[in-house]
């Protein structure tokens, strides 16, 4: 008689991830989410989304090319805000009361830093965003820059939307600015050297 097993095993594919210690890197992407709906514990609350994403030139992956790491934050200044931690360190200094009244998170795009890499529930993550050590520098850009407005979006302008994968244009088709709206997907299928010194204040 033939046997099936159950196991406690995961059938889903690890897929490589960048290794756990210190990096250098570079900002690649800053994509705005839209104002995504949270829900913690039973109690519901939107908030304004970006996720920001890194490529790690010397962490490679299986055919050899650059690995990349992410990390969602709420689109907030507040001095306990993750957002906020994370650029005071990556810059250097806290930010002026004037900076927080309007900082363009878009700058962040081709800004080298190093990353503290931590492993936690078996994946990745971005424990610390720090600058590069004085004279340090990070190997040339290998993705292109990319940088997506949920603003550009609602003003037509859809070039850079057709360019998100699939789970991101949904997550932003998700947010609150956008769905009430009967929006396709943008793509005809409808879901078918930089160096910071200790000194220097990238952005």
């Amino acid at each position: 008689m033939t046997s099936i097993i159950a196991t406690s095993g995961s059938d889903t594919p690890r897929y490589p991830s960048v290794s756990a210690g210190v990096h250098k890197a570079r900002c690649i992407k800053v994509i705005d989410l839209g104002t995504q709906k949270n829900d913690y514990q039973g109690q519901i609350s939107w908030k304004r989304t970006v996720l920001i994403i890194w490529e790690v030139p010397e962490e490679l992956d299986g055919e050899g090319k650059a690995m990349t790491i992410s990390k969602f934050y709420n689109l907030s200044l507040h001095e306990k805000s993750s957002l906020s931690q994370d650029l005071v360190s990556w810059r250097g200094r806290p930010f002026t009361e004037t900076e927080k009244q309007s900082f363009d998170v878009s700058k962040l795009v081709g800004v080298a830093c190093t990353l503290n890499v931590i492993e936690k529930n078996g994946k990745a993550r971005i424990s610390s965003v720090m600058p590069l050590a004085k004279n340090d520098k990070v190997a040339e850009q290998v993705y292109p820059s990319m940088m997506f407005s949920i603003d550009d979006f609602q003003n037509g302008k859809k070039e850079v939307f057709n360019q998100l994968s699939e789970g991101i244009r949904k997550m932003i088709l998700n947010s609150r600015e956008l769905q009430d709206m009967n929006q396709d997907l943008g793509d005809g299928a409808n879901g078918a050297d930089t160096s910071v010194g200790e000194e220097a204040i990238p952005f």
